[in-house]
């Protein structure tokens, strides 16, 4: 019996990622002239990571070690703490999906043979050369390849066949990563994409403003690499050395890069301020001193990323300087995450909003039962049937608007020259905050179709034979489809879909016994839609609610 349970083994896949990921806190070893005989210096981008004493570094000796060669051993076939080196690739998408390659280094003879033969398929020999092990990883397009007793190739099959070839393409991708000492380092090639930039710059130019654009297109055009290198980083900070630079095509095109990334940065910076400005001023409900929080961290920010000193020029090379390095992601997520995360609180708070206002028209509903023995008509109508005034004006006295309710000519329709001007005196009930529809409007529709306690002349809480707690009574519908109040104006689901008129992501239902319940908007779009829990005697008594 196989001892690992199937999260054992995803455990095991995750700790041998992470090895390999975090294995960049390394002192760099000297570098072996033939490390990168296998690695494309033509890729888009190269990372190289140095392991070798990585378990006597005394900031991670509380790192599990011995639990990780445990489990490696036992689910992958090859102890993981072997590994030396690992340097990987990637190059651009093929018609036969992502191409990218991995060489690892071990530090002692490994076989491939060894690997766990449920994650492998059998091990074949190349037909150049028998001495080349080759075993595919069952559930993807994934190679892996030995070619000698310390080399393992991981990766696709296109890059895997530019790997072994005869002639690697080296070039300064190459000499860079050789010459850097930091043992996590990375360099992307920006020439590369550079046709892939320059049309998306084209291609969003009504969308960038107009200022940004002959910057952009100088940084398109003679940024050649971005490199990177770090010691702990990845590892929570542990040391300060980390290294960011842009590197262009020579001393003469850098100097117009480092121009054009300060223009960049200096109105970058103004557009996101004002950006920020807009987005505070569209929330009228913020708080004033989260208003003010908010103002004095965007601040804040703009000084920092303002110093001068943040980017230094040397030849052909734009370093950012260490401590902006540590900080620039930090900003960028908290500004990424700022006014969204104010966004979605306030969202939650107008969501429990209008669950209440929901639960106050269904508590008015249900008293007006109490009183006459019935359920509201869904409109007041005139001697011929013809309707005139929304159930919304009946609740009226039972939403304590009695003298709101008094003003109303209940003989004449809702658009009379006297009830039209009662339309912007509709109570607050009747809305949800947020609301973004025309003043004297509501998004609360009571819902009907035939069969529909709503339909009924006379209807009472008995014709809900499907059950209260079953059968809806109105729904919160978006902005664009809310009614003025007092218009006897609904949902018809007769008449209309659904799904074209939920709010999106979700939309608040009453039921008749006063519950609220958020409904996901592809509810609306199902065959059969709100059907089941809008009928109240359909004999869906107890329909599959979400």
């Amino acid at each position: 019996m196989h001892f690992f349970t199937p999260a054992w083994s995803k455990c095991a896949k995750w700790a041998f990622t992470s090895l390999l990921c975090a294995s960049s806190a390394l002192v760099a070893n000297a570098q072996d002239s033939n490390r990168y005989k296998m690695v494309p210096g033509d890729s888009l981008a190269i990372s190289s990571i140095d392991v070798g004493v990585l378990r006597d570094l005394k900031e991670l000796e509380m790192i599990p070690w011995e639990i990780i060669s445990a489990v490696g051993k036992n689910e992958l076939g090859i102890d993981p703490l072997l590994i030396e080196t690992v340097d990987m690739v990637s190059g651009m998408p093929s018609i036969n999906g992502p191409e990218f390659g991995i060489v690892i280094k071990t530090k002692t003879d490994v076989d491939i043979e060894q690997l766990n033969d449920k994650l492998m398929s059998e091990t074949t020999r190349s037909p150049k050369n028998k001495e080349i092990k080759i075993r595919a990883l069952n559930e993807a397009p994934v190679k892996v390849v030995q070619t000698d007793p310390k080399t393992i190739l991981v990766g696709s099959e296109g890059t895997l066949r530019r790997m072994m070839g005869n002639k690697v393409p080296q070039g300064k991708a190459i000499e860079l990563l050789s010459a850097s000492k930091l043992p996590m380092r990375s360099i992307t090639s920006l020439a590369t994409l550079r046709p892939l930039a320059e049309g998306a710059l084209s291609d969003a130019g009504g969308m960038i403003p107009a200022p940004l654009i002959p910057d952009l297109e100088t940084v398109i055009e003679q940024l050649e690499y971005i490199q990177t290198g770090s010691n702990l980083g990845i590892l929570g900070g542990l040391s300060s050395d980390l290294s960011i630079k842009l590197i262009g095509k020579d001393a003469d095109s850098t100097k117009k890069l480092f121009d054009a990334i300060n223009r960049l940065r200096k109105e970058g910076l103004d557009l996101l301020d004002q950006y920020i400005q807009e987005q505070m001023e569209n929330e009228k409900e913020m708080p004033d001193d989260v208003r003010a929080a908010i103002k004095q961290y965007v601040a804040r920010m703009k000084s920092f990323l303002e110093q001068a000193e943040a980017l230094k020029l040397e030849g052909n090379e734009i370093a950012l300087n260490a401590q902006m390095a540590y900080s620039v992601p930090t900003i960028g997520i908290l500004t990424g995450l700022l006014l969204p995360a104010v966004q979605a609180a306030r969202e939650a708070a107008r969501r429990m909003q209008s669950t209440n206002n929901l639960r106050q028209l269904g508590l008015a509903i249900l008293n007006y039962e109490s009183a006459y023995r019935q359920l509201p008509s869904r409109a007041v109508v005139d001697k011929k049937g013809t309707p005139l005034l929304s159930w919304r004006v009946t609740m009226l006295p039972y939403l304590e608007q009695q003298e709101l309710y008094n003003e109303f000519h209940q003989d004449e329709p809702w658009d009379s020259d006297h009830n039209i001007k009662l339309l912007d005196r509709m109570p607050a009930l009747f809305t949800r905050p947020g609301f973004e529809g025309p003043p004297g409007h509501t998004p609360y529709l009571a819902t009907y179709k035939k069969g529909s306690v709503w339909t009924l002349a006379k209807p009472r809480l008995r014709d809900i034979t499907d059950g209260t707690s079953n059968t809806i009574a109105v729904i919160e519908v978006s902005d664009e489809n809310a009614v003025p109040w007092t218009k006897p104006d609904d949902l018809d689901l007769d008449a209309v879909d659904a799904f074209d008129f939920m709010r999106d992501p979700v939309s608040h239902v009453l039921f008749f016994d006063c519950s609220v319940r958020a409904f996901p908007a592809y509810i609306g779009a199902a065959p059969g839609g709100l059907d089941p829990y809008v009928t109240s005697n359909g004999g869906e008594v107890n329909p599959e609610l979400p």
